[in-house]
């Protein structure tokens, strides 16, 4: 047999379907699995042993050459959709999650129409509905749902193994505590100036590691004219780490090191919370109040993982962040 999984969104999303392709493999191991990634997912699965190729977003056409027994379109969005639909495959299956925002169908009503029509197998799920009657919404739940629907046989409980490599720790002094400096952080509740006063906090018990993306300058100018930064170059002849480091941009293979590294990792929520939880590191992980925060909760929480939440609303939030460290 032969599947194909289609997940080319957010890294997020990605390390939460590891646990279909582990489980469907370890039941059969004749199995072959195919992922069809974005860009910056490839970089996590690459050392998952569980799947036998891996296609970039970039290489659609030779998707399109391959002939499936099953293909499953994990992602939201148009892209995935025609990249299903237009697949070689024996049968399709479709996972359609309705908007947390709006609570008629009629929010994705041409995707229920074109999948009911054009695929074998289509599982819609109502978040709002099984929300409200506290019912799960949890992405891998929802996946694994669609394999029953798709009539795929899988072992259960499973619990998903490293399969990020430590290649390098980063010597310390203290502990180490990783802080993500998602633009995230500001907002109505919080501001630059909150961030260095629990900078100020972690220092008396961590030395930081500031890790920054694509958001982070726009909104960190005091943070970036205050600590030294290490880029992906100097990472590589980077050894010891001391009070407080920006380090700016690192690829996904120096950037896990910096989390195999260390202690506690706090983030508002993102990307950075699964990849934490895979690594093992215990993580607090702020939600914004205004967006649903235990719709978001209940809907990615990390799996396996030791974890605090908290909401930037939250009155205190850097006390609450820094008790019982």
């Amino acid at each position: 047999m032969k599947i194909g999984i289609i997940r080319i969104d957010r890294m997020g999303d990605m390390i939460l379907t590891l646990p279909i392709i582990q489980s469907i493999k370890s039941i059969d191991s004749s199995i072959k699995i195919h992922v069809f990634a974005s860009s910056r997912n490839v970089q996590v699965i690459q050392s998952f042993k569980y799947i036998d190729r891996i296609f970039n977003i970039n290489d659609e056409n030779k998707l399109n050459k391959e002939k499936y027994d099953l293909i499953l379109n994990f992602s939201p969005g148009w892209k995935s959709f025609f990249l299903c639909l237009f697949s070689k495959a024996s049968k399709k299956g479709n996972l359609i999650f309705l908007s947390r925002y709006k609570k008629k169908y009629y929010s994705k009503l041409l995707f229920l129409i074109l999948s009911k029509i054009f695929f074998q197998k289509t599982l819609i799920i109502n978040r709002i509905k099984r929300f409200n009657n506290n019912q799960s919404i949890h992405c891998t739940e929802m996946m694994f749902k669609l394999l029953d629907k798709c009539d795929v046989t899988y072992e259960k409980n499973l619990l998903i193994e490293n399969f990020l490599p430590k290649f390098k720790v980063i010597a310390s002094e203290k502990k180490i505590c990783l802080v993500h400096l998602s633009a995230r952080w500001i907002n109505n509740y919080y501001a630059e100036s909150d961030f260095l006063n629990l900078i100020l906090k972690l220092q008396s018990k961590f030395n930081l590691a500031l890790t920054t993306d694509d958001s982070t300058k726009e909104k960190f100018n005091l943070i970036f004219k205050r600590y030294p930064i290490i880029n992906n170059y100097q990472f590589d002849h980077f050894k010891t780490l001391n009070e407080v480091v920006i380090f700016e941009n690192l690829n996904f293979k120096n950037w896990t090191q910096i989390i195999h590294s260390s202690n506690l990792v706090i983030t508002p929520e993102c990307g950075l919370i699964h990849v934490a939880a895979a690594c093992k590191i215990p993580s607090k992980i702020i939600y914004n109040a205004n967006n649903k925060p235990n719709m978001m909760y209940k809907e990615y929480t990390p799996l396996k993982s030791k974890h605090e939440r908290f909401l930037f609303n939250d009155k205190n939030l850097n006390s609450l962040l820094t008790q019982s460290l």
